[in-house]
């Protein structure tokens, strides 16, 4: 994605001239879906160096995990959801999406942009929120670090990024029988 991104950073220079407003929604888009896959690289590439520093038990709480705590799904939310906007931007900006009267065009070359940005973001989306993968890392934190200082200093200053409400762990919803 990120090079699809790159590659189309140019072509903002193509509409500056004619519209600046165009070019600012591209250039928008562009900026927060590499900003988005930045936070999501940057976060797995840090984690990964303290853990080797310090070990693989230790609770990281510093650099972009100061902010975020799961940097690199909420980098990802962020960058597909971009991905997915591109495309409309894109059809405001050049007209790639409509012939010249109005119809939509079916060209082979947007069907696995269109696909695959649908994909990416529905995925992350439904497989970090639905899936519940940011909570499940929250309770595996809890049941691990959960008590320390530095854990309860992390847990009041960080954002956990976008989640579902967790679902009821009660036996009435984990048990049939306990209803009767």
């Amino acid at each position: 994605p990120m090079r699809v991104s790159s590659g189309l950073s140019g072509f903002s220079t193509l509409v500056t001239t004619s519209s600046a407003t165009k070019a600012l929604a591209l250039n928008s888009i562009l900026a927060l879906g590499f900003g988005g896959f930045l936070l999501a690289a940057v976060g797995d590439w840090y984690k990964a160096r303290i853990k080797l520093r310090d070990g693989a038990d230790t609770l990281v709480t510093s650099g972009p995990f100061r902010y975020f705590r799961h940097p690199n799904y909420t980098g990802e939310i962020i960058g597909w959801t971009a991905s997915c906007l591109l495309l409309p931007v894109l059809e405001l900006v050049f007209g790639l999406l409509t012939n010249s009267s109005g119809r939509i065009n079916t060209s082979k070359r947007l069907i696995p942009w269109i696909l695959v940005s649908g994909l990416g973001w529905f995925g992350i989306c439904f497989g970090v929120l639905a899936g519940e993968a940011t909570a499940g890392l929250e309770k595996i934190q809890k049941e691990k670090y959960g008590g320390t200082p530095e854990y309860e200093h992390w847990m009041k200053t960080s954002w956990s990024g976008p989640m579902l409400s967790p679902r009821s762990n009660t036996p009435a919803a984990t048990d049939p029988a306990a209803t009767q």
